[in-house]
Formats: structure tokens, C-alpha cells, sequence
């Protein structure tokens, strides 16, 4: 509120001296009325916007007006390294499981939970689904959520759930945001589902937040997004509450203290009707993070395409994200892509791979040229039993690190996910967080499980 009795304060004194010098000893004559309504209508373009009903109910938080959060936060690189998989020597990160029980372990006053969707029992008892079994006997509101319905787990008064009907929202896609947000300061984003086999059976890799109240309540804002369109018969408005607003993104992060050094970070998010105002679009992030990068930009995905895939017959080409990459290379940084190969790839994948590669033939004659495309990918072995867990054993990750930024988000680099489908990505321009999330990557990149395309 500070921000908006300064303006009120000064725009008042304003007035008061225009009223003072024109009208001090006569009730108003012709020569202040040009005076006064042109101060009404300057006090109208300023008031109105203030007194807002959207705006009214919103306090701006100080980090909010600063640019600069006060927290002392930490992050740390989360991992599920799938059954079977051992990178020798290399020193593990923080485990999705340990991760997810440290948020329930020291929850104190809420938890807010958005999931693609829920499969935390294993009904045929696998031998790797204890994991997942330890957090749901262990914390009962999970068993309420596994065992009933939204609408019945609401009248139970043990939490509320809702459910977004993207058919009639956008006409197709998902929710494929996964996020949790703890007591408003403690938060989880990454490729992992609630699932069980996230835990064990699916590599997986995300961001544990710890401590950033800043940047909880940034993230605060897309979930209430969401809640809002979970509602019965919710609407996408033309103009999201003023009060959604966020103050960062690429162009202008957050300044925060991380890991006990200085950093900047923002949120971004997909699909662009769902963005409040200045939140920047997923894709937009991802574009120009690729600009920005100097020397390299590593790439892990699951799914690459530049084109849509669900669009049920009226597929397009789209070519956004694949620009930004030729432009990079053709700039000398040189582009490293990671994608997934399971029993679900699409054909089509290794052919644009293999198109991006191409272009290295067109700067052969360039000395001392550091632009270059490399692709490899990455498969998960699986044994006989193995083989038989339906959408497992897959590397689900969705990051990129360039020698400037480490963005984790929860997106596949597949059209559809960035016009039709809800997802976010969280940026953090950090020198140790670029460093952990690089060693990751030249972790897998150089394992026995990446095969060049």
C-alpha cells in the first residue's frame, strides 16, 4: 500500500494548489472551469485504475515493489534415478522421494498441489512401488485423495480438489504443471507425476525451493490461476485480476539471495491465455534464454518437435523453439540435445534431429567457428519385467542450461504445450545453479545410455 498512498498523497497536494491559485476568493469562474475539469480528468485516469475492484483486495508486496526478495533461499537439484541405472562415481542429488517427504514431513499450514494426475498405489504391488506406499500410509490426506473423488474428499472437509476441463476451456490439452507449494514458502517443480513409478521406475528431475517466500507467492499466482478456471463453469477472462499480476520476467527477475549468493529467477507459464499480466509465456522463456546464451545450450527433453501432435487431424508446423536453436548455432553457441527413446517415441522425431544436425555441413568453411548441433539419445534399460510397467522406464526430463540460466520446466518441447496445455518453467540466472544443472546433463550425456541419432 505504500506505493499507492504516495501517489494518492501527491496527486491530492496537486489538486489543493490548482484550487488555491484559481479559486481562492470567488466561488468558480469561467476562466478555472477549463482548470477544473481537466483536473477531473486527470484524477479520473489516475484514481480509476487504483480504486479497481481487482486491485483493491491486492497489498503489493514489498519484493514485489524492490525487485529484490529478502529471503534466505536455497534450491537444490532433485532427482529420480530410475531401478537399474548407476552412473558410477558421480554423486547423487536429493531424491524425489526424499524430496516430496521432507515438503509433507515439516508442512504446517497448507499444501497446494497441482498434478497431471494421481497414482500413488500400485495395485499389482510392484517390488520398486514401496516408495510411493510410505507416502501414502504415511500421510493421510493422500489416502483420502487416492481413494476418493474431488467433490466427495471436499464434503469430507480434508482438502479441495479440483479438476480443469481443458475441452471446454481451450478445446483439448492438459494440466501438465506439476507443483507443489508448501506453507507459502517452500516449493517442488520438475517432470515428475504423482505417480509411483516417478519415484522409481521413471528418471526424473526437478527443482526443490526452500525457504523463498518470494517466489512461493509468484508461484501462488498461476496455481490460484488455476483454481479459478477448476471452478464450475469458469470462463478464461478476457483481462486476469490486476492482483495476479507478476512483477518478473525474463527481461526483469527477481533479485534473490540463493544458496547464500545473489541470483536472479523468474516464473514462466503455458498456455498464453492462462498468463496474468507481464508472466511470461514458457516458450518465450525458452527463446530467448537461447539467445541469450553465449557458448552452449544443453538440451533434455523427452519429446522434440516443431510441430503439434494432437491437434486430432489439423496438425501444423511449428517451428518456434527449432528457429531459436538454428539462430543460436548460426550465432557460434554450440547446441547439445538430449531426447528420450522408449517404446512411445515418435517416428518423426530422429528425421528433425537429424535436420537440426544438417545445418553443421553449412559452416564448414567458417575457422574458428564454435556453432555447432549435436544429438544424442537417451534410453532407460529395461528387464523382462521391466518391459511390462506401462509408461516407465523413460528419461521425463524437460530442462536446459546455458552457460547463462538453468531452466527446469514440466513442459515436453512439443508444440501442443505451449498453446493448448498448462505448464511452467522457473529460471534461475546463478552461476551454481547453471554448474549443478550442467554436470547433470555432461552426467547423462556421456553415459552408457546416449547413443548419437
Amino acid at each position: 500500500m505504500d506505493l499507492i498512498d504516495t501517489r494518492v498523497h501527491s496527486y491530492s497536494s496537486m489538486r489543493v494548489t490548482y484550487s488555491e491559485q484559481c479559486c481562492e476568493h470567488s466561488i468558480i469562474k469561467p476562466a478555472c472551469v477549463p482548470i477544473t475539469i481537466l483536473s477531473l480528468v486527470v484524477l479520473t485516469i489516475v484514481f480509476y485504475p487504483l480504486l479497481n475492484e481487482e486491485i483493491l483486495g491486492n497489498t503489493i508486496q514489498r519484493f514485489e515493489r524492490t525487485g529484490e526478495c529478502t529471503d534466505t533461499c536455497s534450491v537444490q537439484i532433485v532427482e529420480t534415478i530410475p531401478t537399474n541405472v548407476s552412473f558410477g562415481n558421480y554423486t547423487e542429488n536429493l531424491s524425489t522421494y526424499d524430496a516430496w517427504k521432507q515438503l509433507l514431513d515439516e508442512a504446517e499450514r497448507s499444501i497446494d498441489i497441482t498434478v497431471f494426475y494421481w497414482n500413488l498405489r500400485d495395485s499389482n504391488n510392484y517390488s520398486t512401488s514401496w516408495q510411493s506406499v510410505n507416502v501414502y500410509l504415511n500421510h493421510k490426506i493422500f489416502h483420502y485423495l487416492q481413494t476418493t473423488v474431488g467433490r466427495e474428499v471436499n464434503n469430507l472437509g480434508k482438502a479441495s480438489v479440483r479438476s480443469l476441463d481443458f475441452v471446454r476451456l481451450l478445446g483439448g490439452g492438459v494440466l501438465h504443471t506439476k507443483m507443489w507449494i508448501v506453507d507459502d514458502k517452500h516449493i517442488y517443480v520438475g517432470s515428475a507425476n504423482m505417480d509411483w513409478k516417478s519415484l522409481t521406475e521413471v528418471k526424473e528431475l526437478g527443482y526443490l525451493i526452500k525457504n523463498c517466500s518470494c517466489m512461493a507467492s509468484d508461484f501462488s499466482k498461476i496455481f490460484t490461476v488455476y483454481w479459478r478456471l477448476g471452478g464450475e463453469a469458469s470462463k478464461i477472462p478476457v483481462k486476469w485480476p490486476l492482483n495476479l499480476r507478476t512483477y518478473f520476467n525474463f527481461t526483469h527477475p527477481l533479485k534473490v539471495f540463493l544458496n547464500s549468493k545473489p541470483a536472479q529467477t523468474f516464473i514462466s507459464s503455458s498456455p498464453d491465455s492462462f498468463n496474468t499480466k507481464s508472466r511470461e509465456h514458457d516458450v518465450d522463456a525458452i527463446t530467448a534464454i537461447l539467445k541469450s546464451a553465449k557458448i552452449f545450450a544443453h538440451i533434455a527433453v523427452m519429446d522434440y518437435l516443431p510441430t503439434t501432435v494432437y491437434f486430432n487431424g489439423h496438425n501444423m508446423y511449428w517451428p518456434i523453439i527449432d528457429d531459436a536453436i538454428r539462430t543460436a548455432v548460426y550465432n557460434g553457441v554450440s547446441v547439445r540435445l538430449l531426447i528420450s527413446h522408449w517404446n512411445h517415441s515418435r517416428v518423426e522425431i530422429v528425421p528433425y534431429l537429424k535436420s537440426l544436425i544438417a545445418i553443421n555441413d553449412a559452416f564448414v568453411h567458417k575457422k574458428n567457428f564454435s556453432g555447432r548441433v549435436e544429438a544424442k539419445l537417451f534410453t532407460v534399460p529395461s528387464d523382462a519385467e521391466q518391459a511390462k510397467l506401462s509408461f516407465a522406464r523413460v528419461n521425463h526430463n524437460k530442462y536446459m542450461v546455458t552457460d547463462q540460466v538453468a531452466y527446469v520446466g514440466t513442459s515436453n518441447w512439443v508444440g501442443d504445450y505451449f498453446i493448448n496445455t498448462a505448464g511452467v518453467g522457473v529460471s534461475f540466472i546463478a552461476p551454481d545453479v547453471v554448474q549443478m544443472l550442467n554436470d547433470v546433463f555432461t552426467r547423462d550425456w556421456n553415459s552408457e545410455y546416449s547413443s548419437p541419432v
